[in-house]
């Protein structure tokens, strides 16, 4: 386990990621990823987006990212 800092830029709040770890996973600046949060563990989960076979479009995984992200509130509450 490595531990890192997270960091205010701007607005927001990152953390460095190490970049034998990127690399490892086949990822660099610029890539999309996906991220979990699993509140009972207090965990946060970071996927790589791999779109295959153009199935979907970039777009429309970072669309639903983002419904995911500001209605996470409102869908835990509806699956109680």
């Amino acid at each position: 386990m490595e531990v890192r800092k997270i960091f205010k830029a701007g607005n927001s709040c990152v953390v460095s990621l190490p970049g034998n770890l990127l690399k490892s996973l086949g990822i660099r600046e610029g890539s999309h990823v996906s991220i979990e949060v699993n509140r009972e563990n207090r965990e946060l989960i970071l996927k790589p987006v791999v779109v295959k076979n153009n199935d979907m479009s970039l777009d429309f995984v970072r669309l639903v990212d983002k419904l995911l992200v500001d209605y996470d509130y409102t869908m835990r509450r509806l699956s109680e």
